[in-house]
């Protein structure tokens, strides 16, 4: 069903896409529409069978992956290559390690368990990696353990430093001092060390930083109407097939704006620079007690520049279901226009938004009988 509503053609067939997937699987606060990127999902998932690993001893599962695959140690995940002869399930857990690796931190206490070149446990990472695999220079043994390099608890023995890595590592081991107590695991997630594994966490992590847009609760608002929220999203994306867009794909289509027969039809010429939808829009703004604007970025930001204390919320979605309604009509009587050679005049669409609008005010007069009274009043006033 998403396909089809957001590409062209039926769900088995290849077409262009409207909106790419990376942008749909964004959040809404990012400018998508917040379905989950599946692939990404299920990496999340995956790593928290790895999570059980190395934090649900008791789990019959994690027991048997220990011993068969691991060799009785946990450690060895690190170390431990995909073979053949393990399952497909333990083969896409041993390439996960990279993914999870800045994930699980080794707390160095006696040093007895920490493998020096693998574990995490310095600011480093993994030190085969920082120090570039150089252990054979460094005559340090692969299967080394931290403790097997030190001696009563503060004194390391560690040929000269001779790179600048190396003078990092051994500042650093300046500063740690073995205790008695076991070496553990902790699961530390954007710094924060926790307890508990949480999926959307780890999935929010594996997609990394991603700016928010300002616009995003203004699209999708309280109250809304879906599919004129969802045009909006399109519109604002600028991913409607408009005149300009057509003749840029190579279609050859009159330029012409189908509304005013006098401009090139673009996304900024129907919102609102052409008089008809300027005359529709113009209608409804003063209906909200607001002043229209012709230009598509002035009036997006005035949408988004509403009040939104408590006092004004009820003028602010009401103005925000007018903008979005006349959005909507819009490029519904542009289409109508293009495929059924049918045309209407303002007042005949502003009749059908004015009706539109108050069913929507009256379809949560029970769940919010205050805000629908408020939204109603400040409606009828000018009407």
């Amino acid at each position: 069903m998403c396909s089809v509503f957001l590409w062209k053609g039926d769900i088995d067939s290849h077409n262009s896409a409207r909106v790419a997937w990376e942008t749909v699987v964004l959040t809404k606060d990012q400018g998508g529409l917040g379905i989950r990127d599946l692939q990404t999902w299920n990496k999340a998932c995956c790593l928290k069978l790895i999570w059980m690993l190395f934090f649900r001893d008791g789990s019959v599962w994690v027991a048997w992956f220990k011993e068969v695959i691991l060799k009785g140690s946990i450690h060895n995940y690190w170390t431990t290559k995909p073979s053949i002869s393990y399952s497909w399930l333990a083969n896409n857990l041993l390439k996960l390690k990279d993914e999870v690796f800045p994930l699980i931190k080794l707390r160095l206490e006696n040093g007895v368990s920490a493998k020096f070149w693998f574990d995490n446990w310095t600011p480093f990472g993994s030190l085969s990696t920082f120090l570039s695999n150089s252990s054979s220079r460094l005559g340090i043994h692969e299967k080394a353990y931290v403790a097997s390099l030190c001696r009563n608890g503060s004194i390391w023995w560690l040929p000269p430093a001779r790179t600048e890595e190396q003078v990092q590592l051994q500042t650093y081991l300046t500063t740690v001092t073995l205790t008695q107590a076991q070496d553990y695991y902790e699961w530390e997630l954007e710094g924060k060390p926790t307890q508990t594994y949480s999926t959307r966490d780890v999935y929010t992590y594996l997609r990394g930083e991603i700016n928010y847009v300002i616009w995003a609760n203004t699209v999708w608002s309280s109250y809304e109407i879906p599919r004129h929220s969802f045009l909006v999203w399109l519109v604002i994306e600028n991913r409607c097939p408009t005149k300009d867009r057509l003749l840029g794909w190579g279609l050859q289509v009159s330029p012409l704006c189908l509304l005013c027969n006098s401009t090139m039809e673009s996304r900024n010429h129907l919102y609102h620079d052409c008089p008809f939808s300027f005359d529709l829009w113009s209608l409804a703004a003063s209906w909200c007690r607001i002043t229209p604007t012709r230009d598509w970025n002035d009036t997006v930001s005035q949408m988004i520049g509403l009040p939104r204390s408590k006092s004004k919320r009820h003028q602010t979605l009401l103005t925000l279901l007018a903008w979005k309604s006349t959005i909507y009509w819009t490029w519904n009587e542009r289409n109508a226009r293009l495929h059924f050679n049918v045309y209407r005049s303002v007042d005949t669409i502003f009749a059908v938004i004015d009706r539109q609008l108050r069913n929507k005010i009256m379809s949560f007069r029970e769940s919010n009988p205050v805000l629908s009274s408020a939204m109603l009043q400040a409606w009828f006033s000018v009407g």
